[in-house]
């Protein structure tokens, strides 16, 4: 089974990927903002702490994985989440590519869909899907993370 990088602040849309991943077996990489509270304790879990700020040390994390997910919380009001994502989504993106990541799995509110699109439907060296948070998405994230079949495209839930 492969690794594979993570990538969220701590809320529930990471929580639930990260819960299916490793009920699934696979070991898994977290980047977070706040590693001491990811309260899973699996032996396939190592947790760190994602540092957008630093484009080198982004890069670095990127480095050796084949498959990233990012997940990005569904609130559209929270604050905080949103800043994050207008301010660091694009540099994630482009370090993955320039890290040499082959897919990108991006996890995010379909009221956001055009946004997450919108940059990587101009990368051409990466493979990726978007998968909205409706239905059972962690599902279908750790499903296209292992075996894709959704690709420059996005995975709408049945």
């Amino acid at each position: 089974m492969k690794e594979i990088a993570v990538t969220g602040l701590n809320g529930h849309v990471l929580s639930e990927v990260l819960s299916y991943l490793l009920h699934k077996g696979v070991t898994v990489n977290a980047y977070v903002n706040n590693p001491e509270r990811l309260m899973d304790t699996s032996t396939q879990l190592t947790a760190s702490l994602l540092d957008v700020y630093d484009k080198e040390r982004l890069r670095s994390l990127f480095t050796g994985y084949d498959t990233v997910i990012m997940t990005f919380d569904d609130d559209q009001s929270d604050h905080d989440e949103n800043s994050f994502v207008l301010e660091n989504y694009g540099r994630m993106v482009h370090a993955a590519r320039e890290a040499g990541v082959k897919r990108l799995v991006i996890v995010g509110s379909p009221q956001a869909e055009a946004f997450f699109i919108g940059d990587l439907k101009r990368q051409d060296e990466v493979d990726w899907t978007f998968v909205s948070t409706e239905g059972d998405f962690a599902k279908h994230a750790t499903d296209e993370a292992l075996t894709p079949t959704t690709h420059k495209a996005v995975y709408y839930a049945e």
